[in-house]
C-alpha cells in the first residue's frame, strides 16, 4: 500500500511538472512573439517616416532653368543699357527672392548649350551671369525649341518634379516649325512651366558694333513663339520694353513662384 501511495504520489507530481512547463514555454513563446512584433513595428515605423521625409524633400525642391538668348540681336539699346544686360540683371533678382531653388542657365542662340548645370552648386552664379556675352554660342538665329529641350533634359538629369523654367528672347524661333512644336509637346507632357519674357520691341534702335561703333538699325523683334510657349505649358508671357518694366516682371514671376 506504501508503495502505491507513493507511486500515485510521484505519478501527480510528474503531472504538475509537465503542466508547469508547458505553461512556461506557452509564456515565452508569446513573449518572444511580442517583442518581435513591436520590433517589426518598430522598423516598419521608421522605415514609412523615411519614405514620407523623403517624399517631403522631394516636394520642396523648386528647380528653375534661366534660358538666356544671347543672339547678336541682344546687343540692342532698345532696353537700356542693352537687351542683354536688362536681362541678367532680372535673372540675379530672380535668384535673390529663391535662394532655396536648384538653379541652371542655358544659353542659346544659333544653337543652345548648357552654361551653368542645373544645381551645381560649386560655382557662383551670379558672377557667371555677369560674365555672360553673345560670343558665347556660335551660330546665328535664335532656337527656342533646342533651348526648351536642352533645359528639359537638365531636369531629368536630376530627376526633378517641380520644373519652371524662364525664358528671355526677343525673336522668333529660327528653327523648323516641327522642331519648335515638338520642343512644346515635350515640355508639356513632363509638367514643365514655362514663364516666357519678350524683352525689347520693334522700330528703329541703336546698338553698338564690336568696333564700338553707335549705329542705328530696324529693330528684330517678335514675340509670337514666346506667347505660343506659354500658353501650350500654362505657364505665362510677359513684355518687357525697359529695364524698369523687367525689373517689375521679374518681381512678379517672384511672387508667383512663392505661391506655388
Amino acid at each position: 500500500m506504501t508503495y502505491t501511495n507513493s507511486f500515485q504520489k510521484f505519478i501527480q507530481g510528474l503531472i504538475a511538472f509537465s503542466f508547469l512547463l508547458v505553461v512556461f514555454s506557452f509564456s515565452f513563446i508569446t513573449t518572444s512573439y511580442a517583442q518581435d512584433s513591436v520590433a517589426v513595428d518598430t522598423v516598419s515605423a521608421e522605415e514609412a517616416k523615411e519614405e514620407v521625409t523623403e517624399e517631403i524633400v522631394l516636394e520642396e525642391h523648386m528647380d528653375i532653368i534661366l534660358a538666356i538668348d544671347v543672339s547678336s540681336s541682344m546687343r540692342v539699346e532698345d532696353v537700356m543699357p542693352t537687351r542683354l544686360e536688362a536681362v541678367k540683371s532680372a535673372a540675379q533678382q530672380l535668384m535673390s527672392v529663391h535662394p532655396t531653388a536648384r538653379y541652371g542657365i542655358v544659353l542659346f542662340a544659333g544653337e543652345s548649350m548648357v552654361y551653368a548645370p542645373l544645381g551645381d552648386e560649386s560655382q557662383d552664379l551670379y558672377q557667371l551671369l555677369e560674365q555672360i556675352t553673345t560670343d558665347l554660342v556660335d551660330g546665328t538665329g535664335t532656337v527656342i525649341g533646342e533651348a526648351l529641350d536642352t533645359s528639359i533634359k537638365e531636369f531629368e538629369r536630376l530627376g526633378s518634379t517641380n520644373r519652371k523654367i524662364i525664358i528671355f528672347s526677343d525673336g522668333a524661333t529660327s528653327e523648323t516649325d516641327n522642331i519648335f512644336k515638338r520642343a512644346l509637346l515635350l515640355a508639356s507632357k513632363r509638367n514643365v512651366e514655362v514663364y516666357a519674357i519678350g524683352v525689347g520691341h520693334g522700330g528703329e534702335a541703336s546698338i553698338t558694333t564690336p568696333d564700338q561703333e553707335h549705329i542705328t538699325i530696324k529693330s528684330p523683334y517678335n514675340d509670337e513663339s514666346l506667347k505660343q510657349i506659354s500658353i501650350f505649358t500654362n505657364g505665362k508671357y510677359y513684355h518687357a520694353q525697359s529695364f524698369e518694366e523687367m525689373s517689375k516682371i521679374a518681381e512678379e514671376i517672384s511672387l508667383l513662384l512663392n505661391s506655388k
